[in-house]
């Protein structure tokens, strides 16, 4: 485990995800190795985006806290490359399959929801079960405060009002919200 500080960040480099000028990809890459590729593809001069989240828990030795920064969608990383910058990612040795992003609009539409809700600090938590399980949710889009604009689905759980953003190729993740910030689509 290494320390919260030596993490690489989020979005390299530090600007909107609409703003990318090439094309978006998603890679697949082996365990554990994303944010290790994050660090190739900054050493590349590649943009790319990485979204993170912190889980607190206790260490089992002496319970003491313990903050990780865990990536969101375990498995995948999102950059932009044009077709000969990808040849020279696999010399990493870290990528198993390259995913192309055909949908480039709605992609970078979803990754921004994302983004925007890291960038404002908001709790996010990955989605572990299939969002299909989810029979109550109802589309919703919220229409006031810092997440203002983003869609997704609403779900009342035992922890609270949810909205939960998905992307097509990578899965869902899920935030708190305050019920009366949002209306149906």
């Amino acid at each position: 485990m290494i320390a919260m500080s030596k993490n690489p960040p989020i979005r390299f480099p530090d600007r909107l995800i609409e703003d990318a000028p090439l094309p978006w990809w998603v890679a697949k890459v082996k365990p554990r190795q994303e944010k290790a590729l994050a660090f190739d593809l900054i050493e590349l001069n590649v943009e790319y985006f990485l979204p993170m989240y912190t889980k607190s828990t206790r260490r089992p030795d002496n319970n003491k806290p313990r903050k990780s920064l865990l990536c969101l969608f375990p498995g995948y990383i999102c950059f932009a490359a044009n077709s000969n910058e990808i040849s020279g990612l696999y010399k990493t040795n870290r990528i198993v399959q390259l995913l192309e992003v055909r949908a480039q609009d709605r992609f970078k539409r979803e990754i921004a929801q994302i983004h925007l809700t890291l960038e404002n600090k908001l709790s996010i938590d990955p989605v572990i079960n299939n969002l299909n399980d989810y029979k109550e949710g109802v589309a919703v889009e919220v229409f006031r405060g810092p997440m203002q604009g983003l869609q997704g689905v609403f779900l009342k759980a035992a922890s609270g009002s949810r909205l939960v953003l998905s992307v097509e190729l990578l899965g869902s993740a899920s935030v708190l919200i305050d019920a009366s910030d949002v209306k149906p689509l």
